[in-house]
């Protein structure tokens, strides 16, 4: 499973909520969705996740390192306390992260996008910068040197994630026990809305405890409603200007500032800190995050339906091929990383600007549009071969075991996989020999056609082709002698066809084999031990 990216499987999860809060709300007469709003926080989330594919190999790498090379405790997974005691560190270096985030400018650029959004919805929940994690990460690994095990800090990582997804939401209230406590909507509506009493408040990603005993916890106030978005506007559905909003403006500023100190140091001062002779600059008009500000017109450009089925479709292709792509990622080449990325962005830039009304792009999409066939075509029929080797000993001979393994006629008896064999010798099978044999999957059953490639005294070697979906089979027997006993080996090594399998593969159906390899190996020992003299 470490060889690919599960995060890029979760969207039609996601998809699924956003339709369900999306019903819900309309079911009680609330219309809290706007489709242009809509299509570009899902853009923004897609961003993130092709970022993310690109960088967390990565940095979780370097959270490794630290743990197995300079790690100051020794925490195990199988004890409670150290979940329990992470749970809070990891809480706690979120909400670290989350302020900072808030509060200097070259964090701010990287988290303005989360909240530029001025509706408040589950999809807000996936808009996000796409280069957060790029700076987030560096905050947890002091849990590295604590001695966070890797495993129990990516378990309690993407959990808290997902707790944060649900607090996207107007569809709840106020939650009894726990507000106060834990993050709720009602508490993240607040951090999300710009009303000035609102700006800068409940950072706490899963506890608002930190917010309290850091003087940032604010209430929901009955008579303060929120109103959500950043201070300055964005007025644009560009995912691309959307992240760089904020670093476009300190990057202006550091060119027209005359103080070389400030050219450098406004990226690291607080958030809304602009050098003085830049404050009256065209470029920037309104006032920015730290004041708030009160209800204003929302950014609504308006299109025809034609335009909004286009770009839904396109999005919805977009998104059909980044799950494949993000699923992959870490197994992909650098030309196709490079190549999808580019294709997939460019993509959604050009949705968000036909919803804006603009068609400067429009001829273009006759290049994109087989560009993108080419991709999820290359990414579909993704390959990948899974390896299985098992090992037991036996009492009997060498030749009586490799014997009894390599007549498929008996493979029924212990491999439970296995339903029929049609073979009509109950001998072991030579060199050139074909048979065919039904398999019960996790799929339902399959059809194998084999074809024995080499056998001899120590070593028997057959490859499958599964008629039912295409997958391709390599079986080997090795035996050796161990004293007065046999060692066998069985090696599978099988090869999945298309991205749909290795995904399925990845999640289920390969633990599922190595459990079934196990116990038939052992089922083998004992039809070998208790039928052969």
């Amino acid at each position: 499973m470490s060889d690919y990216n599960i995060n890029g499987l979760a969207i039609p999860l996601f998809i699924i909520f956003m339709a369900i809060e999306y019903l819900f709300l309309r079911l009680k007469g609330r219309n809290l969705h706007r489709y242009n709003d809509t299509v570009t926080s899902l853009t923004m989330g897609l961003c993130l996740l092709i970022s993310d594919a690109l960088l967390k190999a990565y940095t979780f790498a370097v959270f490794i390192y630290l743990s197995e090379n300079y790690r100051i405790f020794d925490f195990t997974s199988q004890d409670p306390v150290t979940w329990l005691l992470f749970f809070f560190a990891v809480d706690l270096c979120y909400y670290a992260f989350h302020r900072m985030a808030h509060e200097i400018n070259i964090l701010w650029g990287a988290h303005v996008g989360h909240h530029q959004s001025e509706e408040y919805n589950l999809t807000t929940a996936l808009r996000q910068s796409a280069f957060q994690y790029g700076f987030s990460w560096v905050f947890y690994l002091p849990l590295a040197i604590l001695g966070c095990p890797p495993a129990v800090f990516l378990v309690l990582f993407v959990l808290l994630k997902i707790y944060q997804f649900w607090l996207h939401t107007q569809a709840v209230q106020r939650v009894p026990v726990l507000e106060g406590i834990f993050s709720t909507p009602s508490s993240h509506r607040v951090h999300h809305a710009k009303n000035p009493i609102y700006v800068d408040r409940n950072y706490g990603g899963t506890l608002v405890i930190w917010d309290r005993m850091f003087s940032t916890w604010q209430a929901e106030l009955t008579s303060e409603p929120c109103h959500y978005g950043t201070t300055l506007p964005l007025n644009t559905l560009n995912p691309i200007k959307a992240n760089f909003q904020h670093w476009t403006m300190l990057a202006k500023d550091s060119l027209h500032t005359r103080s070389w100190r400030n050219k450098i140091g406004l990226w690291f001062k607080s958030t809304g800190w602009r050098p003085e002779d830049c404050r009256k600059q065209s470029y920037v008009k309104k006032p920015l995050q730290k004041t708030g500000c009160a209800v204003r017109k929302k950014y609504d450009p308006q299109v025809g339906t034609m335009t909004k089925i286009y770009s839904g479709f396109s999005l919805l292709c977009i998104v059909l091929v980044a799950m494949m792509f993000i699923f992959l990622a870490p197994t992909l080449p650098a030309i196709t990383l490079t190549l999808g990325t580019m294709t997939m962005v460019y993509g959604l830039v050009v949705i968000n600007d036909f919803l804006e009304g603009k068609t400067r792009f429009a001829i273009l999409e006759i290049a994109r549009l087989p560009i993108m066939f080419w991709l999820a075509s290359t990414l579909w029929f993704s390959t990948s071969t899974s390896h299985i080797v098992d090992t037991i000993v036996m009492n009997k001979s060498p030749a009586q075991v490799l014997a009894y393994a390599s007549s498929p006629a008996l493979w029924s008896d212990w491999h439970s996989k296995s339903s029929t064999v049609y073979v009509d010798s109950m001998q072991p099978l030579k060199q050139g020999d074909t048979f065919e044999e039904d398999i019960q999957t996790a799929l339902g059953q399959n059809n194998l056609i084999w074809q024995v490639v080499e056998s001899s005294d120590e070593r028997w070697i057959a490859h499958a082709e599964n008629q039912t979906n295409g997958a391709s089979i390599k079986l080997q027997y090795r035996v050796r002698a161990l004293g007065g006993n046999t060692e066998f080996e069985r090696t599978l090594d099988y090869t999945l066809p298309n991205a749909a399998l290795v995904a399925i593969n990845a999640l289920y159906f390969k633990s599922q084999v190595e459990i079934k390899s196990e116990k038939a190996l052992e089922r083998l020992r004992i039809a070998i031990e208790q039928k052969l003299p």
